[in-house]
């Protein structure tokens, strides 16, 4: 048994085990919090986050440069961690776990050293007679206080890491609760930073069951949430109580087009790897592929052997591993349940459709499912597993019919040689993010908006949009005084009636019509004294 030398929490009452889903045992354990001590460590970061904020901002932006050199680093351990808690492959941990870690890192640090918390406001046309009368505008960006993260087992360390992250850069702190079943990395986390030179306990986290529910009902001032509808809801009503904003990305179902002219080569390549990467337990994992019906054959030729290629097993172990395990008995009775479901709708299994009998632990068979209507529930209902369903399409248009038919609107992907053609198809997908020719890996660009619409949810974590969800817009208006009352003031008179409308031509109709009448007016109405 392997026990990670990790930094207790502050609460230390009741243990808390971790066991590997690979063969089983048990790989570590920590100290749960219990659900009543929340909100005292809420303040003890409300502390830290002062302290933090207070700091010049070129020092800050040091810190988070610091922090990209400990992941990069410290990637094996890292890598090692996450495996030991979802069994995840060595290779897929630094791609997927480190490497858009430290790339969020690293932005988030040239964000840092170059955002001015205040900035002036272009008021276009009417910015010219307002500068005349000394008075302007000006937004300043003020961190939110503490943000509660509640981050869920598929990317353990990655998807904290980065919303926790564009916190911090934001001035924020971060009370991170990350999933039961991974909270050996979540306070792999809160090392890093403070092993970076982050003030003590800017970045703390909370673990064990309840502790999620109590931190969306404590003080923080906003949640960020990852994981599923049904708990993303429930979320959301415990933090209504003090109406808490929160940032809700939530399930997904993503469809993939391919059209007759996209390379089914690389198409299907990136279909087996889209479906089937981290055992399908990915929220913008490729769940429905709708291919064009003259090349449906040639495209499941290829899909089906790359799929029956694929080795499952240790990927810490072994390298050619390419599928871990699922993360517990209960995802991998899901997959059954499912499976079953599309028989009984006339579904047939190419691939797969149980679980793996040679292994241990909690392994699920890549699976691909054809032959169901769009009606169906393999279709319709959230698949967070290795399972794939394919239907055809004769036309574009009913490609984009098909795959907009969905609740879940989180991502999404075009596959043609035809760019035009696949930027405006993209273009009319519901989706918040749509690739052309590629798929998934967009979560790692850090520069660009992540997040969804309808059952995937709504609010933004990456990119300058993720930055400003962290922070309070405030506006400021400084006006010198240079006229003594102004014309939409008491009391009300015809001259002010005629000036109203000189304005409203100048500005928005572009009349020069009694122009000089209305300056006449406004002349007459800036003399006057209280």
């Amino acid at each position: 048994m392997v026990i990670l030398d990790l930094r207790p929490l502050p609460i230390l009452e009741i243990s808390m085990k971790v066991y590997s889903p690979v063969d089983l045992r048990q790989v570590g354990e920590v100290e749960e919090t219990r659900p009543e001590d929340v909100e005292g460590i809420v303040q003890s970061c409300r502390d830290s986050q002062k302290v933090w904020v207070s700091i010049p901002n070129e020092q800050r932006a040091e810190c988070l440069q610091r922090l990209t050199r400990q992941v990069a680093e410290r990637s094996e351990e890292i890598a090692y961690t996450v495996h030991l808690e979802t069994g995840k492959p060595r290779l897929e941990g630094l791609n997927t776990e480190v490497m858009a870690s430290a790339a969020s890192c690293q932005h988030a640090a040239l964000w840092r050293k170059r955002f001015r918390d205040d900035r002036k406001v272009n008021q276009g046309r009417m910015g010219t007679m307002l500068r005349y009368l000394g008075r302007r505008s000006i937004v300043n960006y003020r961190p939110l206080g503490v943000i509660g993260v509640i981050s869920p087992f598929n990317f353990p360390f990655s998807i904290p890491f980065t919303q926790t992250v564009t916190a911090v850069a934001a001035g924020n702190g971060v009370v991170l609760k990350p999933s039961s079943e991974t909270p050996l990395t979540g306070m792999l986390i809160s090392q890093l930073f403070q092993d970076a030179g982050f003030p003590e306990g800017l970045v703390s986290v909370v673990c064990g069951p309840g502790t999620g529910d109590a931190l969306a009902r404590s003080s923080v001032d906003k949640v960020v949430f990852t994981g599923s509808g049904e708990v993303g809801r429930k979320v959301m009503r415990s933090a209504s109580d003090r109406l808490t904003p929160s940032i809700m990305e939530l399930g997904g179902k993503d469809a993939m087009i391919v059209l007759r002219d996209a390379d089914l080569d690389r198409a299907s390549s990136a279909a087996a790897w889209g479906a089937f990467v981290n055992s399908g337990q990915v929220c913008v994992g490729i769940k429905r592929i709708y291919v064009q019906d003259d090349v449906m054959d040639a495209f499941l030729d290829m899909l089906v052997r790359k799929t029956k290629e694929l080795k499952q097993g240790d990927g810490w172990q072994d390298a050619d591993v390419s599928l871990g395990p699922m993360i517990n008995e209960k995802a991998v009775k899901e997959m059954e349940r499912q499976v079953h479901r599309a028989l009984e709708q006339g579904g047939h299994i190419l691939v797969g459709g149980s679980r793996n009998p040679d292994l241990p632990g909690h392994f699920f068979l890549p699976t691909i499912v054809t032959g169901l209507a769009q009606d169906a529930d393999l279709i319709k209902e959230e698949t967070f597993g290795p399972i794939v369903a394919i239907l055809p399409f004769h036309d574009e248009e009913e490609a984009l019919k098909l795959a907009n038919d969905s609740p879940f609107a989180l991502s999404g992907s075009i596959w043609t040689q035809d760019m035009r053609e696949g930027r405006r198809l993209a273009s009319l997908m519901r989706s918040g993010t749509v690739m052309v020719n590629n798929a998934i890996y967009t979560y790692g660009l850090p520069a660009t908006p992540w997040g969804g619409r309808g059952e995937s949810g709504f609010g933004r974590t990456h990119g300058e949009w993720g930055f400003l969800e962290m922070m309070d817009t405030h506006h400021i208006h400084l006006d010198a005084g240079k006229m003594p009352r102004d014309f939409w003031w008491f009391p009300y008179d015809e001259k002010k009636g005629r000036s109203q409308m000189f304005f409203m031509r100048l500005f928005f109709l572009k009349d020069r019509r009694g122009l000089f009448k209305g300056l006449m007016d406004m002349r007459s109405i800036m003399k006057r004294r209280s």
